[in-house]
Formats: C-alpha cells, structure tokens, sequence
C-alpha cells in the first residue's frame, strides 16, 4: 500500500462516524522514508512568483471590462468635444476635466495603465489651464505611477517632475520637493542619465544654494540664481537624508556633503531638532574625512559644530573631535579605537561603513581607484665606452695643442702697451 493511501485510511479511521470495526494496515505496508531536510523549499515558490507578472490583474468579466472600456471611449469622445471651439462656443477645459478623469478612472478599473496614463496627463493639462493647480499635480502623479507599472521610467520621471512643476504654481515648496525627489529616484531605478543632477536639483527646491554652506560642493551647477526659500515641511529632514544615503552608497562625496549642508540648514532653522542636527554634524565631519581635506573638517568643526552649546557634551562631539586628531596625527591605532565606539554602532548603517572605512590618511578605500598606477621603470643608465689607447693618445694631442695656444695668447697681452696710472696723472695739468 502507497503512502499515500496510509493517509486516507487514517483520515477514515479518526473522522469516520460508522459502527464498523477500524481495519488494520497491512503488515506488507512500508513506512515512508524520512525527509533528511525539515525546511521548506523555497525555489519552487519562487519560481511561481517569478513566472507571475508583477502587474495588477483584472478581475473584471469579459463583459464587465468591455463595458467599461464602452464608457472610457464615450468619456473621452466627450471631452474631446468639449475641448473644441466654435463660432459661438469656446473650449470648456473644466468639462473635459472631468470626462477626462471619468475615461482613466474606468481604464484603471481595467488595468490599461498605458491609456489610463494618456488621460490622467489630459486631465492634468485642463487643470493647468484651469488654475486648478494641486489637482493637476495629483494626476500628474496618479499618471507617473501608471507609467512606472510599466517600466517607463522616463515618462515616469517626466510626470513627477510636472507634477512638481505644479505645485510649485501652488506655492507649495515641500511637495515640490518631494515629486523632484520621486523624479530623481525613477531616473535612477531606469538607470538613466541625469539621476545625480536630478537629486540636487531636487536638495535645491528644499534649501536654495544661497542657504547652503557647502553649495560649493555641487556636482552638476545650476543655472538658476541660487535664491528662494527655505522650506520648512514635516519631512523635509526624511527627504534629505534619503539622498545623503543615496549619493553616500555611491561613494559621490562631494554631492553627499552638498545635501549634508542643507540638511543642516534645516534643522539649525528647527528649534526642536536635537539628535538629528548632532547626526548631521556627525556625518557632515565624517564626509569631509573621507574627501581627504582633513582641513577642511577641523575648520568646519571649529567655527561651526562647536557653536552650538548643546553639541559639546554628546558622544557624537567627541567621536567628531577625536577622529579629527587621529587623522591628522596619523595614528591608526586610535582611528580603529574610534571605529569600536558604542555610539558608531548605532548609527545608520551606511554612515557606520563610511566610518570603518577610514584609514589614517582621511580617505576611505572607495574614493581611490582600485587599480594602482604602476611606477615608472628608471631609464637605464648609459655605459660608459671601454678605454681605447688610441683615444688616450689623441686626447693627449689635444691638451698639448691647447697649453701652446693658451702660452702664444699670454705672450701677445703682454706686449700690449695700456699705460699706467703714473703716466695718467702726469698728463692732467692742474694749473
């Protein structure tokens, strides 16, 4: 008897409800070999997970979903109507808004993200036109997520930027902010040119360059006057450390230090910042190692970390101040002291690898090439020629020639008759 039939017959004989005597397994029935592994294989889910596609399904009928795709069509026809001008009549945009809307809602209930997408930027553009400017920038970015369902990550990054674009006419710098920042990360999920330029301007729309300390250190320069305002959001402190990760992750430094000082424009401008602005003077001096201007570090740290009275007492100070010294110092035995500190440990996790890679000269291991320039093989030197007799005796010839010349030239100056100082003296007459 199979296994499995050892199974049903032991279902029956526990769940049965009948006065009939339980019969006995067999004597020839063999038990089951025993599994070596109690642990769940995972390849077999992960290969139905894979071969599914990550898009929503429908789960309307076929005829449900032809009747909704019925109403988006009249839906759209209608706004296309109401956006043409006649004689007597002119364009309605606030109309075709909302047919417009009508039209993605029911594609959306389809999961044609592609048509949905194509309405949600028509209805935007009417709301533009409208003045209706934070309703344009949610379907800008209703239509952004369409097209990242898809993959588009161009046209995605393009709507969040739109979007931005959008609240910006809404006087509303923080969601700005963010919808450059969602623009900035779909470029780089894409992997598409343009991303880091996209993170700063992204830093530029929350802290203008004017406020920036280490506006300096921007990668890709602006063409903009550098002024605007602060913004002073929620989560504004959430966005920028997003992209001080980002750029920290992929050893760009010098982009890293640009948001560092806008974040720490921020939260000096917040009054209850405390842990967080001591986390950012942290990072701040640690980046700075990390470039190697060990200079540059002890300066900020002085003239500016050091100003704040609340910040002296911290851990992060200290570690600060020390990691400082050891560099300049050269002790290597301290900075891996450092690197052990309890407070390190606890801090975000790509802060704490940037620390461990630190050496004794400031710069981490990720900033330099990996491939060492070989050293300059030395010219060999020349040889010198063997001694040869015959050379010997001209050279010979050659001196001798030159002491003749040299005694025919004394004898030729000492026939020359220049006069003498007495003879001078005696031609001036003084009466």
């Amino acid at each position: 008897m199979s296994y499995r039939s050892n199974i049903t017959g032991a279902k029956n004989e526990l769940f049965s409800t009948s006065s009939k005597p339980k019969a006995k397994p067999s004597s020839s029935s063999t038990r089951p070999a025993a599994k070596t592994s109690s642990s769940y294989d995972y390849s077999k889910h992960a290969a139905k997970t894979s071969s599914a596609s990550s898009l929503p399904k429908c789960f309307l009928s076929a005829e449900a979903k032809a009747k909704k795709e019925k109403e988006a069509m009249e839906a759209r026809d209608s706004a296309k109507k109401a956006m043409q001008s006649g004689f007597f009549t002119s364009a309605d945009p606030l109309a075709a808004y909302g047919y417009y809307k009508k039209a993605a809602d029911c594609y959306k209930s389809t999961c044609d993200f592609k048509k949905e997408a194509m309405m949600r930027r028509s209805a935007a553009s009417c709301q533009m036109t409208n003045g209706h400017f934070s309703s344009a920038a949610s379907e800008y970015k209703l239509a952004a997520k369409c097209h990242s369902n898809l993959d588009d990550y161009s046209s995605s990054s393009e709507d969040y930027r739109n979007s931005g674009v959008a609240w910006t006419y809404a006087n509303d710098n923080s969601r700005c902010g963010e919808m450059l920042l969602e623009s900035a990360k779909e470029l780089d999920r894409g992997g598409l040119p343009g991303a880091a330029a996209a993170f700063e301007q992204a830093v530029e729309s929350l802290c203008p360059d004017a406020n920036n300390t280490f506006a300096a250190f921007r990668a890709n320069k602006s063409e903009s006057d550098g002024l605007g305002q602060l913004c002073t959001g929620a989560f504004v402190g959430e966005q920028l450390w997003s992209v001080v990760k980002h750029f920290v992750e992929r050893k760009q430094l010098s982009s890293a230090l640009y948001a560092l000082g806008a974040l720490t424009e921020y939260y000096e401008n917040d009054t209850d910042s405390t842990s967080t602005l001591y986390k950012t003077y942290f990072t701040s001096s640690i980046v700075q190692i990390s470039l190697g201007d060990i200079v540059a570090a002890e300066k900020t740290y002085m003239e500016k970390h050091l100003q704040s009275d609340s910040y002296l007492p911290t851990d992060e100070c200290r570690i600060a101040e020390d990691m400082i010294r050891a560099v300049k110092d050269f002790d290597s035995d301290k900075v891996e002291s450092l690197k052990k500190e309890r407070k390190v440990n606890n801090m975000d996790v790509f802060v704490r690898n940037l620390v461990m890679e630190i050496t004794s000269g400031g710069k981490v291991g990720g900033i330099k090439s990996s491939k060492s320039k070989p050293k300059p093989t030395p010219a060999p030197a020349p040889k010198k020629p063997a001694p040869d007799a015959a050379a010997d005796d001209d050279d010979d010839d050659d001196d001798k020639e030159l002491e003749e010349a040299m005694v025919d030239l004394g004898a030729e100056l000492d026939g020359v008759d220049v006069g003498d100082d007495e003879d001078d003296e005696d031609e001036i007459d003084l009466t």
